[in-house]
């Protein structure tokens, strides 16, 4: 998991922004991740709302969770649902993926730390407040306890934390 987040803890204003408060040095970091990686695990709403962006990505496979059955499969693009467990095993065992980078939103981001799936979080905290916006996770409220890994802060103005689930 990977997002970027104001000092007040939301990762998208009300309207789901998250692009334009983030510094743009972080977002190409966030990026050279994903791509490292191969593959994105998204929700429907942000992926519906930053799907130009997401078309740019060269050699990502990008999972969208959702509940619409009517949605069409591309070669780049696959639509799941169900329980948080199902889809990621599904994930790993029908596209061979090993690691994915959860890119939100919030309910995602939930239902991935409820399920106790998420095993590292890098997050890159912005400094912007935004007084209100969407949550790191949604209306979930996960109990995780972390272990500081490392501190970032080559990007100015950014600070980025990454944390072992433990």
């Amino acid at each position: 998991m990977q997002p970027a987040i104001s000092l007040d803890g939301f990762i998208a204003t009300p309207d789901g922004d998250s692009e334009s408060w983030v510094n743009p040095a972080d977002e190409a970091r966030y990026q050279a991740v994903v791509e490292r990686c191969g593959c994105v695990i998204v929700g429907y709403t942000t992926f519906k709302q930053y799907e130009e962006s997401f078309n740019d990505y060269q050699n990502v496979m990008i999972f969208v969770c959702t509940s619409k059955t009517d949605l069409k499969d591309t070669e780049k693009v696959k639509y799941l649902g169900g329980a948080a467990v199902d889809i990621i095993q599904t994930i790993e065992r029908d596209y061979g993926f090993e690691e994915l980078v959860a890119c939100g939103g919030g309910e995602v981001n939930g239902m991935l730390a409820d399920a106790g799936l998420i095993n590292e979080i890098v997050i890159s905290i912005q400094p912007k407040v935004l007084g209100e916006g969407i949550p790191l996770f949604g209306k979930h409220t996960p109990d995780l306890n972390l272990e500081l890994l490392s501190v970032n802060q080559e990007i100015a103005g950014v600070i980025q934390n990454h944390y072992l689930v433990i």
